[in-house]
């Protein structure tokens, strides 16, 4: 009916207009299903309903969680590039983003990186997956709930509360920082050093006292040219060009005790 005077009055619709459609629809659709009971039914019948928008996506979700008495807090569109559907959570945010027809993306940020993601066209199972999350479900009890949804090592260490050793590792063994590796190697054997969180940014080695919080401070080693090295440390102001990587190091791990101390 909605879909039929939008036609009638205003010619073919706009997105906006499709928006409105669509969210009639999953309204429509599912306060029909409610009526007769069946909660089962009600989850199926919003998340056949299918998303265009983020906007509509939120709505198609917060339905389902409706029908399954579940609490996704005030899950957010969010337009751009990524367009998707974000719920917060105590451990980052769950973001939903629609890929191909039918099939969406399910993707756990925080700190700075993926911690879990999937790809499922059951949306029923996005609004399950984001549930879990925020009850405080674990990565092995989330991929064995929902296998679809994987996790890496490093994601693993982060929920085991200690991620240095893990990160130094991936960074010595990637072929990707191959150039960087004399680097990483000779930081990673100094006791000072090797007890921050690592990472490489345009050549240079990040460390941080807690990981991927520059706030917490930052020590920052950085190659410059014909074998002289750069130190800076933030957010206290410190600089310091040297003449050889040993001495680097040395003044790093200074700037590093410093920061442990405070």
């Amino acid at each position: 009916m909605v879909e039929r005077i939008l036609y009638r009055s205003a010619g073919a619709p706009s997105d906006t207009d499709r928006r409105h459609i669509l969210s009639a629809r999953v309204i429509a659709i599912v306060e029909a299903v409610m009526a007769a009971g069946d909660q089962e039914a009600e989850s199926r019948a919003a998340a056949a309903a299918g998303a265009e928008s983020p906007e509509a996506l939120v709505r198609s979700m917060a339905l389902i969680a409706l029908a399954r008495g579940i609490d996704l807090g005030e899950p957010q569109a969010r337009s751009g590039w990524d367009a998707s559907a974000e719920i917060g959570t105590d451990r980052g945010k769950v973001v939903v983003s629609p890929r191909t027809e039918g099939t969406f993306q399910v993707r756990i940020l925080h700190r700075g990186f993926a911690w879990s993601q999937g790809w499922t066209n059951d949306l029923a199972e996005v609004v399950e997956v984001a549930d879990l999350w925020r009850r405080g479900g674990l990565l092995r009890e989330l991929h064995d709930r929902f296998p679809f949804m994987s996790w890496d090592e490093l994601a693993q260490a982060f929920e085991d509360g200690d991620p240095a050793p893990t990160k130094w590792g991936q960074l010595l063994s990637s072929d990707w920082h191959l150039p960087d590796r004399p680097l990483l190697q000779a930081a990673h054997a100094h006791s000072d050093l090797r007890v921050f969180y690592p990472d490489i940014s345009h050549r240079s080695l990040m460390l941080t006292r807690e990981p991927c919080d520059l706030e917490s401070g930052l020590v920052k080693i950085t190659p410059l040219s014909a074998g002289h090295y750069q130190v800076i440390t933030f957010p206290v102001a410190f600089r310091r060009e040297v003449d050889s990587l040993s001495e680097a190091l040395e003044v790093a791990a200074a700037c590093c005790r410093s920061l442990s101390d405070s």
